[in-house]
């Protein structure tokens, strides 16, 4: 898609902020696709089949949760930082000043 006033800085910068969203958005679906099974396989064994105690569990649970919330968190101030760079190269910028 082109603008009227389009100059070839701004089509750059678009162009890497819709590839950096393509990335956030395969990070998101990748994350889930594989978290998703962990906790499901984790509340299977504590509460279905009961192989771990109940009690134990729920804090099993917990400790996934909050790394799977860690490693996101630090999945995305890389993406975050490495869309700045990018963004930042695609307008010339220098990073020395």
């Amino acid at each position: 898609m082109t603008y009227a006033g389009d100059s070839s800085i701004d089509a750059r910068v678009r162009a890497v902020v819709a590839d950096f969203n393509t990335r956030q958005t395969k990070l998101f679906i990748r994350f889930a696709l594989i978290e998703g099974p962990i906790l499901l396989l984790l509340a299977v064994l504590i509460f279905g089949v009961e192989v771990i105690d109940p009690d134990i569990g729920v804090w099993v649970l917990v400790a996934v949760a909050v790394i799977g919330g860690f490693l996101m968190s630090m999945l995305l101030m890389r993406l975050m930082q490495a869309r700045t760079q990018a963004i930042a190269q695609a307008r010339g910028d220098n990073p020395l000043f």
